[in-house]
């Protein structure tokens, strides 16, 4: 999963860079299971981005999860 945060003018100027066309999208098989935790783990992380941009702190305009090789990266 892809969290991306944008706040400030360059985070809104890297946003549109982000996107990809559907054809290059990743097709694969899922469970509703599945899915509904990669959805809870993705809004805990938007809540905790959220959060810190309340307090004033700095966020990660860049998160990558992948939950099936425990990676987790902020750019």
């Amino acid at each position: 999963m892809r969290i991306l945060c944008a706040t400030d003018g360059q985070g809104r100027d890297h946003y549109p860079t982000s996107l990809f066309a559907q054809s290059e999208a990743h097709t694969g098989s899922c469970t509703a299971r599945g899915t509904l935790y990669t959805a809870s783990i993705a809004a805990g992380l938007m809540l905790h981005q959220f959060t810190r941009w309340l307090r004033g702190l700095p966020i990660d305009a860049d998160l990558s999860v992948n939950l099936l090789a425990s990676e987790f990266a902020a750019a």
